[in-house]
């Protein structure tokens, strides 16, 4: 394979690989490497990959010629067996957690499996996708792109956290979570009054039960 490295429309550099391998770092950059290269967040306009048999030298014009014969970046990806096995799991959960066939319990059990799936910027979510963030899991309720002021934990109605309260166990107030009406909380911490939700609703910064008294009440008041 033959790399080249333009500037100012022209071939700068030109590097030959016996293989090329390519890794998605975002949606727009990748990581490149051969037998004697290593490249990281480049983009698709800033090297051209062509054939053996294509006819190049430095310093030589760019055409709408030489770029019909570049190979796509894309063309080579590869995708090891520990990246393909979270993104196949992520398919499954999609389906089955959208449609309702998965309750929170089920999905903590396979946490462990999910570590892969963690959350970032520049990700094309769908409805029913799970992913790990601060040690804990989120699955999406809209389909979106993910972006760095989107945090799971500070957007609820694009994430729900996947948890379980047991009965015995004190429920702290936290944001993003969906209360139905019944459901007690302890505010600020565990050793903090408990509140009655009187209103079903996902929780926002702003909205602290002792803030809003016609979502939550006091127990026992």
């Amino acid at each position: 394979m033959i790399l080249c490295i333009p500037l100012e429309a022209r071939v700068r550099t030109i590097i030959r690989a016996s293989f090329i391998v390519a890794k998605r770092t975002s949606e727009t950059r990748y990581s490149l490497s051969g037998d004697s290269f290593q490249m990281s967040e480049i983009t698709s306009d800033q090297v051209l990959i062509l054939p053996d048999d294509v006819d190049v030298s430095e310093g030589q014009a760019i055409t709408d010629e030489l770029r019909m014969q570049a190979l796509p970046i894309e063309s080579f990806i590869t995708v090891s067996a520990e990246e393909a096995l979270p993104n196949a799991l992520g398919l499954l959960l999609r389906l089955a957690v959208a449609d309702g066939r998965l309750t929170d319990e089920e999905l903590l059990s396979i946490q462990p499996v999910l570590d892969g799936r963690a959350w970032r910027p520049d990700l094309a979510v769908q409805v029913g996708d799970v992913f790990s963030y601060n040690a804990s899991l989120w699955r999406c309720l809209q389909a979106h792109t993910t972006q760095s002021d989107w945090l799971p934990d500070c957007t609820p109605a694009l994430w729900r956290k996947v948890e379980v309260i047991h009965e015995d166990e004190v429920r702290v107030w936290q944001t993003g979570v969906d209360y139905i009406v019944g459901d007690e909380v302890a505010y600020p911490d565990a050793t903090g009054d408990v509140y009655v939700c009187q209103q079903a609703h996902t929780s926002l910064s702003g909205w602290e039960p002792p803030a809003v008294p016609a979502l939550w009440a006091v127990k026992g008041a």
